[in-house]
């Protein structure tokens, strides 16, 4: 069966002059993700240093989960990797630890190259066909998401679970101009049209069983 694995890592987290608060929301985010329905198959897990993961049947929320971490720890940023594929070792419900396969294979590989890259988000294990469409979308997506501040990835997540402007100004305290301003500066029509594209082309692979190699 196929999985989509998500590892997330802090940057340069270690040189933050306040990373017990930065780890202090990071614990506070993810134990909140982790309470919500639909839950991860394997709940999102602190691992080594400040990097943390967790297993999806779906995608879902995978997506918007990632912007709802990128706008609770702005200004410090977080880069995503994704991988799709099998999981050759028995999923692990209560946490995201002890589990290996070509979906954990990928999704370490994409961290690696991000690191490399300085990009935000990287999805590894999609069908040729879609794969460097997917690659060229999420790099322009990161050159956006680093000069955002921490108002606009909100109005994105509450845009991508489909609240309504007067929800997302009330919710953040401004205008609902000052929502739309966000909206039509950011793009952000057209950021939630392509996460929206690449959640159903990873839902479709998922249903298929994905690629296993």
């Amino acid at each position: 069966m196929a999985y989509l694995v998500l590892i997330g890592d802090l940057i340069a987290s270690r040189h933050s002059q306040n990373r017990k608060d930065l780890q202090d929301r990071l614990k506070a985010i993810l134990k909140s993700l982790n309470s919500r329905v639909p839950k991860p198959v394997s709940p999102y897990t602190l691992t080594l240093g400040d990097e943390f993961q967790a297993v999806f049947n779906t995608a879902d929320h995978v997506f918007d989960n990632m912007v709802l971490i990128m706008a609770a720890l702005h200004p410090d940023q977080v880069r995503f990797s994704l991988g799709l594929g099998n999981i050759t070792t028995e999923l692990n419900p209560e946490q995201s630890l002890g589990m290996d396969g070509p979906a954990f294979y990928r999704s370490r590989e994409g961290i690696d190259r991000l690191k490399d890259s300085g990009d935000l988000l990287y999805l590894g294990g999609l069908p040729d066909n879609w794969a460097l469409l997917a690659e060229g979308s999420l790099r322009l997506l990161s050159q956006r998401l680093q000069r955002w501040e921490a108002n606009r990835f909100a109005i994105l997540h509450g845009l991508l679970v489909g609240e309504p402007v007067k929800t997302i100004a009330a919710k953040l305290e401004i205008s609902e101009q000052a929502v739309y301003k966000n909206i039509h500066s950011g793009g952000l029509e057209a950021v939630k049209q392509v996460l929206s594209a690449l959640t159903g082309i990873l839902n479709d692979c998922l249903a298929e069983d994905g690629p296993t190699a």
